[in-house]
């Protein structure tokens, strides 16, 4: 029962209602915590460092792929561990186009600092890429946990990243990710408003202008129309968050890839979901056992997703019944419904003229209430396949292969 995380004051408790009462329990409580402490011992004696280090490696010597890495401090203690399996590996080559991480979780004996990098699979479903215990939040500490990810994942880099806009964490992102367009966390900007601009409505305007599809020119507008209303022009952080524009206003982000995140709240709905299984004084021997629980459980959610996907019928809705069947056949479940939102949005709109091109017809479409734009479709019964992202796809990972190379403690290596 302590293997799967039931407290000792539980176990004792059923112990008492499996029995008829405490006079048929052979033991006190205390006797259960004294047995309880010495197993652990048993467990932890030849130190919980190395305890830890010795599980990690006899996962890598039944998982290949597995990988694991540590470095140790000036006085030979351990500093920083990163680890990530085979599993974790595979999906990163599948679904590692963006990636998102914080550092507000702490749930061990040491009070080391937890980081989660996750990502999102073609269910929606947050996925782990690996795990960190870190020695410090320093530029240095962020920079070796990037490298190490790195090199677990085979050079791989990640189109976007989104954390919660620590400077230091930055610092790192730019030095080993210096391509990937980095997104501060929209949640995290949005508390920070509401607690440093004390005016009434002025978080309101703020998000609206953060998330507005528009042009970079229409924000600015926007933006300096908010300025006005609220006589904000000199206001210390909304000058500092407006130098960060380009890193959290949807104008300036426009044609950059972030699965549909906006904020690390998948890292923070992971951590609320790990402390479930994690408590805050486990030792360093039984978090990484514990995490394997919880990640266990995560990829069980996963194969539920898939089976349902491959396994049961989407019921069609629209008028389009030919183009939703359609994507039906190709996306998986979470993402046809999905898809099958925007085929509504279809009804509002209408057609304004129609021009014969010899082979192809262009009909010109308005939409209600928007008669300033225009959009131009011919009628499709199936989706082009230059519109249908595979990693939204029910063959998202059916044609990722991941072989074992036993002389480089394998690799893995991606058949696309």
């Amino acid at each position: 029962m302590r293997g799967v995380g039931i407290g000792t004051s539980q176990i004792m408790d059923y112990m008492v209602q499996q029995s008829g009462g405490y006079n048929n329990v052979s033991f006190t409580k205390k006797d259960l915590y004294n047995h309880v402490d010495a197993d652990r011992r048993v467990h932890l004696r030849d130190g919980d460092t190395e305890g830890a280090l010795a599980y990690l490696c006899g996962k890598s010597e039944m998982d290949p792929s597995f990988y694991y890495k540590y470095n140790v401090d000036e006085d030979n203690r351990l500093a920083n561990l990163f680890w990530a399996d085979s599993t974790s590996k595979l999906d990163f080559s599948c679904f590692g186009d963006v990636l998102a991480f914080d550092t507000t979780y702490r749930t061990n004996a040491y009070k080391k600092p937890l980081v989660i990098l996750v990502g999102i699979n073609h269910h929606h479903q947050t996925i782990v890429f690996g795990c960190a215990l870190l020695v410090d939040e320093s530029v240095s500490t962020y920079t070796w946990v990037l490298e190490t990810f790195l090199d677990a994942m085979n050079n791989k880099k990640p189109l976007s990243v989104i954390t919660d806009g620590d400077k230091v964490m930055r610092k790192a992102i730019k030095r080993i990710f210096p391509d990937s367009c980095h997104r501060l966390c929209a949640w995290h900007i949005q508390c920070n408003a509401f607690t440093n601009v004390h005016v009434k409505d002025f978080t309101n305007h703020f998000s609206k202008c953060m998330f507005m599809e528009g042009t970079v020119e229409e924000f600015e507008c926007a933006w300096n129309d908010m300025l006005e209303m609220f006589n904000l022009h000199g206001h210390k952080w909304v000058i500092d968050i407006y130098a960060k524009r380009s890193r959290w206003a949807e104008a300036y982000l426009r044609g950059h890839f972030f699965a549909g995140m906006k904020s690390t709240q998948r890292c923070e709905n992971m951590n609320a979901y790990l402390n479930r299984f994690l408590k805050t004084r486990l030792k360093l021997f039984e978090f990484v056992k514990h995490f394997d629980r919880a990640l266990s459980r995560i990829r069980h959610n996963e194969a539920k997703a898939e089976f349902e996907t491959h396994h049961s019928s989407v019921v069609l809705t629209t008028k389009l019944y030919a183009l939703e069947k359609y994507a039906g056949t190709v996306f998986t479940r979470q993402s046809f419904l999905k898809f099958r939102d925007e085929m509504k949005n279809a009804e509002l709109f209408f057609p304004v003229s129609t021009e014969n091109h010899g082979g192809y017809r262009v009909h010109t479409l308005t939409k209600f209430r928007s008669p300033d734009k225009i959009w131009k479709i011919e009628l499709l019964e199936e989706i082009p396949e230059t519109c249908i992202m595979k990693r939204w796809s029910k063959l998202a990972k059916e044609t990722v292969q991941v072989h074992h190379d036993n002389e480089s403690q394998g690799d893995a290596t991606n058949i696309i």
